[in-house]
């Protein structure tokens, strides 16, 4: 941690001990003060008459005592506002905030800095845009395709060595394979043997994201343009933040 961050609350406490320490000092210097003390070979009042200066030391003392209680009192509440005042000042380090709104999507062409021309037949290439990470390829018949990045087995990024056969995307990991022009699943975890079909059976069969693109330019030549969701970052942090 800052330690600067730190230094003004502890210097808000200090200051409040040291105001309490101070009170209470005063008030013991100003009650010894008011103790009596008999000169050095003074007589020794008479007995009638000490029952009375006792009665008179034993309610100046209440009342010293009484100061004294008053102004330690005094000072304590004065330290202890002056601290919550400082406290209360201070912002929360974090602050929940919970809302029901429902964040819609927001559909729009962005463009993915890579050329058609890039690519060769089953080459891939993954970029991110606005949060959502895409992978753009070719099929083997050079048709140009946009599909989801993660595999929705466990979330292997399909950049990571995924084979292109024809228009089917083949997941390096478990072998799950999906149509590059609907998303549609053809095999789920197929690889390797007894492994891959059991990793399959605990999470539920589901197709690849699939992203509408098209080559930018007049006439095209220019950057691979995705239609992506730009709210989808949003609204996955939603149930989050």
């Amino acid at each position: 941690r800052d330690s600067r961050k730190l230094l003004p609350h502890t210097s808000s406490v200090e200051m409040a001990v040291r105001s309490v320490v101070a009170g209470a000092a005063t008030a013991l210097v100003l009650f010894g003060a008011r103790t009596f003390v008999a000169a050095p070979g003074a007589t020794a009042p008479s007995v009638a008459l000490r029952g009375a200066a006792a009665g008179a030391a034993s309610g100046e003392a209440s009342g010293a005592y009484g100061s004294l209680g008053a102004a330690a009192t005094a000072v304590a509440f004065g330290a202890a506002a002056a601290v919550s005042a400082r406290g209360s000042g201070r912002k929360a380090k974090t602050a929940a905030k919970y809302t029901t709104q429902k964040i819609l999507p927001a559909l729009s062409w962005i463009r993915s800095g890579v050329k058609a021309s890039d690519l060769a037949p089953c080459q891939l290439k993954a970029v991110t845009l606005v949060g959502n990470d895409v992978l753009i390829g070719k099929t083997e018949a050079g048709k140009l395709f946009c599909v989801g990045n993660l595999c929705p087995h466990i979330g292997t990024p399909m950049s990571e060595g995924a084979d292109v056969i024809g228009d089917v995307i083949v997941c390096p990991l478990h072998g799950s394979s999906f149509k590059t022009t609907t998303g549609e699943l053809i095999d789920w975890c197929v690889s390797p043997p007894i492994i891959g079909p059991l990793t399959g059976l605990v999470v539920e069969k589901k197709n690849l994201l699939i992203f509408e693109c098209r080559e930018g330019g007049f006439l095209g030549g220019g950057d691979i343009e995705v239609l992506v969701d730009t709210n989808a970052k949003k609204a996955y942090e939603a149930d989050y933040w």
